[in-house]
């Protein structure tokens, strides 16, 4: 078998499956190749449950049947490091999507064990990993290269969540800021190689451990004329990772189960939406900022 160039593994790299509308509710546009989404909240704002609803959608086919279900037929990679990783969530978001898809288009005669082999099959395009330490992270990520080179159909690296052993890492290292970092750090350093070298999307949560606090003889500093109730960020990981986001979302959960997200860009470009979390998914909320 004739060995492949270094040109034929770039153009065939370079050919990874498009995720840019997976989640419209969400995402005004993208995610794009080589984009690093941050999903940034407290606890029970659905940041999670945004994975979730991408991984539906990015491991569905294209069609099925010759019944058009719009997925991405790509692969995710997951790892799981707050272990909330939900199967059953998962397959009830991907049989409603099915469903409503069949009943849109008259084809009620598909069967139930139907759906579910195709629920199944999809399934094997999922990669779950579990993580329990940063150190344990890092040597995952070490161990991935050779995947992502191997399938060309990856299209998301996620990671749930980024900051998960921040604390552990803190108590662990001493007062040395730089040893408590050392592995978020290299955790980025190999992020941004796979960013770079293999054009994956990267989406990673992270929880908002921190308020960011605004002077008091200057309470205005922090908000932006476009958008007057500007949510605040505070970073606490390391600089590296700040810089590697493309896209940070500001998750803030509102009254009756509704959401707002604060979108913010490397541009420096800030919007606002709301969306709801129901039984069948992610629903947008009209009259979206």
């Amino acid at each position: 078998m004739q060995s492949e160039t270094g040109l034929e593994l770039l153009a065939r790299l370079g050919s990874r499956p498009s995720i840019s509308d997976v989640l419209p509710a969400v995402f005004k546009e993208g995610p794009n190749p080589k984009d690093v989404i941050e999903l940034y909240g407290p606890e029970g704002t659905g940041k999670t449950e945004i994975l979730l609803n991408i991984v539906a959608h990015t491991i569905l086919p294209k069609s099925w049947k010759s019944i058009p279900l719009n997925g991405k037929d790509a692969t995710v990679i997951f790892i799981d490091n707050d272990y909330k990783f939900c199967i059953l969530r998962l397959v009830t978001l991907m049989e409603s999507r099915i469903n409503m898809i069949l009943k849109n288009v008259g084809q009620h005669e598909q069967t139930t064990s139907d759906v579910e082999m195709l629920i199944q099959k999809s399934l094997s395009k999922l990669s779950l990993i579990r993580c329990s330490s940063s150190a344990d992270l890092l040597v995952t990520l070490y161990s991935l290269e050779q995947t992502i080179l191997s399938n060309p159909n990856l299209a998301v690296i996620m990671i749930d969540s980024i900051s998960a052993f921040y604390w552990i890492d803190k108590c662990n290292c001493g007062e040395s800021l730089s040893a408590q970092e050392r592995n978020v750090r290299l955790v980025t350093e190999v992020l941004s190689k796979f960013v770079k070298d293999f054009s994956v999307v990267v989406i990673a949560t992270k929880c908002e451990y921190f308020k960011k606090k605004i002077p008091k003889d200057d309470p205005y500093s922090e908000t932006s004329s476009s958008v007057p109730d500007k949510m605040d960020h505070q970073e606490f990981l390391c600089k590296p990772w700040g810089q590697l986001v493309t896209q940070r979302f500001i998750l803030e959960k509102q009254p009756a189960n509704t959401f707002k997200c604060q979108i913010e860009t490397s541009k420096n470009n800030v919007s606002v939406i709301k969306f709801k979390i129901t039984e069948n998914g992610i629903k947008c909320v009209s009259g979206n900022l």
